[in-house]
């Protein structure tokens, strides 16, 4: 409800800033925004962050950053209503705003043959662009492993979980936790149906197994990654990394909504 007030507000208020100008709230499919390409924004950037020795932000952040691209390739950004998210993520927000003024080749949108204005997204991630290769295409990034292995750690798991399930009970639950910077796992989540009491008990014996992790590493840097781990009453092992490897890989930046 939150997020469709504000877009309702943002709606009305680009009307009335914009009056008759046409404004594309994304740009068509298979249009960049940008001269080169997003490897072309992103090598710019991290250009900038080093030529203006920007510092990192003392936690992970990230700010998704909107403008409006107008038909003679100058831009302006959108107004930003989500005052939360923007206090959650101030040192991301502050970080673009030392970046977006130096960005300069902006493409406009074409419709009909003609240029129009449109507006794109991208998301900054100060740890990204800090930390990045000169060629964001030349960076490295490897997801956290179980130091004794996944079967070791399955096994874990497949014992903590079952002990919760009746037999022929039909079960399904999902695990997410962080695997940090020092290989620790931290903040767990479950879903399914489990009660309170349960869920208590389930991340008590998970936050006891023995046994680290090899962190996550951006370019030999370790980082928090969070893993996903879906499970069924057999309990097969499927873990998905989430977070940081899907922003770290060719769709970091989503420069189209679809």
């Amino acid at each position: 409800m939150i997020k469709k007030l504000l877009l309702l507000s943002l709606f009305f208020l680009m009307k009335n800033l914009y009056g008759q100008i046409e404004i594309l709230e994304s740009y068509p499919y298979g249009q960049d925004f940008y001269a080169g390409g997003i490897n072309q924004l992103q090598k710019e950037m991290v250009q900038i962050v080093k030529a203006q020795k920007l510092l990192p932000c003392e936690k992970e952040e990230k700010y998704s950053i909107q403008v409006i691209v107008y038909d003679n390739s100058t831009i302006s950004y959108v107004k930003d209503f989500d005052t939360v998210e923007i206090q959650k993520n101030r040192c991301a927000f502050d970080f673009s705003r030392k970046i977006f003024p130096h960005l300069k080749r902006w493409i406009p949108a074409k419709e009909n043959g003609k240029f129009i204005a449109a507006i794109a997204k991208i998301d900054v991630i100060p740890f990204y662009l800090i930390n990045s290769k000169d060629d964001p295409k030349d960076n490295e990034t490897k997801k956290p492993t179980f130091k004794k292995g996944i079967e070791a750690f399955g096994f874990e798991i497949k014992s903590i979980f079952e002990r919760y399930i009746k037999k022929n009970e039909y079960k399904i639950a999902s695990l997410t936790f962080i695997v940090n910077e020092n290989g620790g796992m931290e903040d767990f989540k479950i879903e399914g149906e489990f009660s309170d009491s349960d869920r208590k008990d389930i991340i008590n014996s998970l936050s006891r197994i023995k046994g680290k992790w090899n962190p996550a590493t951006f370019n030999n840097i370790p980082f928090k990654m969070r893993v996903r781990q879906p499970l069924l009453q057999q309990y097969d092992l499927q873990a998905e990394m989430e977070d940081r490897d899907r922003m770290m890989n060719q769709n970091y930046y989503n420069n189209r909504h679809r």
